[in-house]
């Protein structure tokens, strides 16, 4: 396979806005400098640690994380075994003011932008970016696992992955001055039907072929024909390879120009075909 290359566009500079975990506030930085994997100040641990003290408590990350997201439980059923207890977070939360912020921001660059460009297209990532995840996260104790994940995924609800704060609001507001929006993310194609229903129970606008998932087989997916190995037929593109392929495909061959790309994690944020970047908070799990 033929390693894509970190695409740059030639004539404009690509910048990333990401909020300071300390000020509440949404900062333009020139390129893609990871600060960390959160773009936040704290920094990660190394990858060897030589003390104890090179790494943060895991118990008290989590609860700083619930608190972050101000935890709060439902009667909501879970997907998985119907239990009647489902947490989620609190609307009026610190996590919703932040990325609140960083919605009206970026809404607020969208108006100003160029009014005469037809093609014009704002392009979302979904999980924890469009919807959040945290009632999973809190349900599998921040341990990833496809078969309970996917039971959520497909129960396709709000109730169970709501909108994050502000993102409907700046999808409506994107779409009031002319843009199109497209969604990108790293689920698989088989669950597409309950992404889809979940984006529309959440409050988007959605246009199924403007909603990209991962076909690991590239069989409806041709732009990603490179990512399969021949002779194994594995699935070989990282997270930005796979992610940089299909805005090309969305740009070169659907002819739309992406003028805010919105994503949690920098996977989903680096490789081009973007002007700007948009980084949402997400302390809960790290895709590189």
């Amino acid at each position: 396979m033929t390693h894509l290359p970190s695409f740059k566009r030639s004539t404009r500079t690509a910048t990333i806005a990401f909020a300071s975990a300390a000020a509440g506030i949404a900062l333009g930085v020139p390129g893609l400098a990871l600060a960390t994997h959160s773009g936040q100040s704290v920094p990660a641990p190394p990858a060897t640690p030589t003390s104890d003290s090179q790494i943060q408590n895991i118990d008290q990350v989590k609860t700083a994380i619930k608190g972050y997201y101000g935890d709060t439980t439902t009667t909501t059923p879970d997907p998985v075994n119907g239990a009647t207890v489902l947490h989620q977070l609190n609307p009026d939360g610190n996590y919703a003011h932040q990325v609140e912020g960083i919605a009206a921001m970026a809404a607020k660059k969208l108006v100003n932008h160029d009014k005469k460009n037809p093609a014009k297209a704002i392009l979302f990532d979904i999980d924890d970016t469009t919807l959040n995840t945290f009632s999973y996260e809190i349900y599998s104790n921040f341990v990833f696992n496809p078969t309970t994940n996917a039971a959520f995924v497909n129960a396709g609800s709000a109730t169970v992955f709501p909108a994050v704060p502000g993102m409907v609001q700046l999808e409506k507001t994107a779409e009031a001055n002319g843009y199109q929006v497209y969604f990108l993310t790293g689920r698989p194609i088989a669950q597409t039907a309950g992404t889809l229903a979940n984006l529309t129970d959440a409050g988007y606008d959605v246009d199924p072929s403007h909603v990209f998932l991962k076909d690991t087989t590239a069989a409806t997916e041709p732009w990603l024909a490179s990512c399969v190995d021949p002779t194994t037929q594995k699935f070989t593109c990282t997270t930005i390879q796979y992610k940089s392929l299909t805005r090309q495909h969305i740009e070169q061959d659907l002819g739309a120009d992406i003028v805010a790309n919105f994503g949690d994690q920098f996977s989903d944020l680096k490789g081009g075909f973007a002007d700007s970047t948009y980084k949402i908070p997400n302390p809960m799990y790290f895709l590189p």
